[in-house]
């Protein structure tokens, strides 16, 4: 007769064993927390014999556990939605609570006389807890939640045998639940990844189409965000008298909201050129339509525009806050009268100042953001204004900007940009 018992309880235990084999197997193929916790729930009942399980996970900022899963045959759907809705746990509440607050597992045979049994949530389900094994889930000693299991089905409690099956099923779901996270976590990177590359093309098609301007004028440009997308931008927009309006600007921060931001200022300051070509009402009437958009988020722009008529290399210039551009006469710079106005987006009602310049056969202006200044090398060290007027007293131009570029590049060398950078030069032909 006791062979007969031994061989019986051996059997049951090789059939537990089995189970947690295949639940690893299992586990291994299912990738989401969604799809995952369910299952988890599946198995523990089959292991342990049960009538029902859940599954509590840790919620470190709020420093409680929250119903994530429950199997049971008797509770049904809304059952499931009101412990999930309606039922959580401090640290040290109920009997859940006690395991996840001492990391030790518990098994109760009389839950109704226990004075740690939360009896709430039987009553808010209706529910009868008779008796209850609870174990904790930990992975690197990360408290991820407690699993329980109830009312025994083959026996009169939960034992210790069930207790060292629940605790090795409880290793196994922490470990499918970081793995699962991890993979999420990986999921959502790919996904940004993806959207960011999105982006930078989207942010490309802002770029102008250089034209070809006549009587021997030339403009080039280039941006180069610090990350995919950024800040900076420029334009090239005709006039219908044969000038050409011309800017750079720069919002302030990097990445994609400055990059949504920039896309706004793009749009207003294209939709207002053909109505407003003097320079500093354009940039009055941008500035008052934007400021509500940029100073409720804590953004503004630098700028500095100019209107140039190739045919007389004249050209009227307004500022707001922005670097004065460079005036290259042969190897020297000339001197760029001084602008007054503020950056875009600090002042609703902000007046402009708008002076002339002229640009004679070979000579040169370059539009730039402090990205070229500021960019640095791999010691750390700012590229700076010297730096740059030294390269063009040496250099051969015009144009610059292209030699620049590569001075800047070579400079830098493997550093990581830590701004955005844009150039736009407009030059005459020597005669």
């Amino acid at each position: 007769m006791s062979q007969d018992i031994c061989d019986n309880g051996t059997t049951n235990v090789a059939r537990r064993l089995k189970k947690l084999i295949e639940a690893n197997q299992s586990l291994a193929d299912m990738e989401s927390l969604e799809e995952l916790l369910p299952k988890l729930m599946d198995i523990a009942k089959e292991v342990t014999v049960a009538e029902a399980s859940s599954m509590l996970l840790y919620n470190p900022k709020r420093n409680i556990l929250e119903f994530a899963s429950v199997a049971d045959e008797v509770l049904g759907e809304e059952g499931v939605k009101i412990l999930k809705s309606t039922i959580e746990l401090k640290m040290g509440e109920g009997i859940a609570g006690w395991v996840a607050e001492n990391r030790q597992p518990l098994i109760i045979k009389d839950v109704q006389n226990d004075p740690r049994f939360f009896k709430r949530a039987d009553k808010k389900t209706g529910f009868f807890t008779r008796n209850l094994l609870c174990v904790p889930m930990v992975y690197n000693d990360e408290l991820l939640g407690v699993i329980n299991v109830l009312n025994s089905k083959d026996k009169e409690c939960f034992d210790t045998e069930c207790q060292e099956l629940l605790g090795s099923f409880a290793h196994l779901a922490a470990v499918a639940i970081i793995r699962s996270r991890l993979i999420e976590s990986r999921l959502k990177q790919q996904k940004f990844q993806i959207q960011l590359e999105a982006a930078s093309k989207i942010q490309s098609l802002f770029w102008p189409k250089l034209p070809e301007l006549p009587s021997g004028s030339h403009v080039w440009g280039v941006s180069i965000p610090a990350a995919f997308v950024g800040g900076d931008l420029y334009d090239v927009i005709p006039i219908h008298d044969g000038s050409w309006l011309v800017y750079v600007a720069d919002v302030s921060d990097k990445g994609l909201p400055a990059a949504l931001v920039m896309a706004a200022l793009w749009t207003k300051i294209r939709s207002e050129a053909l109505l407003l070509s003097e320079v500093h009402q354009l940039l009055k009437t941008v500035n008052t339509a934007m400021y509500d958009l940029m100073a409720e988020e804590g953004f503004f722009a630098t700028i500095i525009i100019g209107r140039y008529w190739p045919g007389t290399g004249r050209m009227e210039l307004a500022r707001g806050g922005h670097l004065p551009p460079l005036w290259m006469i042969g190897e020297k710079l000339g001197i760029i009268p001084d602008l007054k106005g503020a950056s875009l987006g600090v002042y609703p009602e902000a007046d402009y100042e708008k002076k002339e310049i002229v640009l004679s056969p070979g000579e040169s202006i370059l539009f730039l953001t402090d990205g070229v200044y500021e960019a640095e090398n791999e010691m750390f060290e700012l590229f700076g204004r010297q730096r740059l007027i030294d390269h063009i007293s040496q250099a051969k131009g015009p144009p610059w900007g292209e030699g620049i570029l590569k001075v800047l590049s070579s400079w830098q060398k493997k550093a990581t940009a830590s701004d955005d950078l844009t150039m736009l030069e407009i030059w005459r032909d020597i005669i």
